[in-house]
């Protein structure tokens, strides 16, 4: 038996709205020359997204978070936890997320 993959990336901003303390709208510096240097081409096909597209002007801007796709809220979201072995505090750490 095999999985049919999603055709794309559904995006919504269920995080931004169920937790909005935790959340502020965001917008990525435009970028004026973005360069690929490596894909990960088999998690792109796994989220079913085109590479050979992501390689492109416009992949690339989505890649940088300049170009934002319909139904996303770009969101910088507060967060804590353990990274690199140490402990990293919410308040001195931000995560952006474009697509959510």
């Amino acid at each position: 038996m095999s999985l049919a993959l999603p055709p794309t990336v559904t995006l919504d901003d269920r995080f931004a709205r169920e937790l909005a303390e935790m959340a502020i709208a965001w917008r990525a510096e435009e970028v004026s020359d973005p360069r690929l240097l490596v894909l990960n081409e088999p998690l792109a096909t796994e989220l079913g997204l085109d590479s050979a597209w992501l390689r492109s002007s416009e992949g690339l801007r989505l890649l940088v978070g300049n170009l934002v796709p319909s139904g996303a809220s770009p969101v910088a979201q507060a967060y804590a936890g353990h990274q690199f072995g140490g402990y990293s505090p919410a308040s001195r750490r931000r995560a952006r997320t474009p697509a959510r």
